[in-house]
């Protein structure tokens, strides 16, 4: 999913999501334009997303690239 930067004329549909402030916010319902996702109220019209991706474990049990140990739940 590509997220684009928030921009005040696009109105926002339910679970479109736009980068404002160099963090990811989601739209919890259609939403009119010029909403900001920061501000007075902002809490009840938009969520925000973590941007840290899932996490791939491996087959082998060992350490992966990311730093996170994984184990195999299929050995003999």
């Amino acid at each position: 999913m590509k997220v684009q930067d928030w921009h005040s004329q696009v109105s926002y549909r339910e679970n479109e999501r736009c980068r404002y402030a160099g963090q990811i916010w989601e739209a919890k319902f259609d939403l009119t334009r010029g909403l900001k996702p920061v501000g007075h109220l902002s809490e009840k019209f938009w969520r925000r997303v973590s941007t840290v991706p899932p996490v791939k474990a491996s087959r082998d049990g060992r350490k992966t690239t990311n730093g996170y140990l994984t184990r195999s739940m299929s050995h003999n």
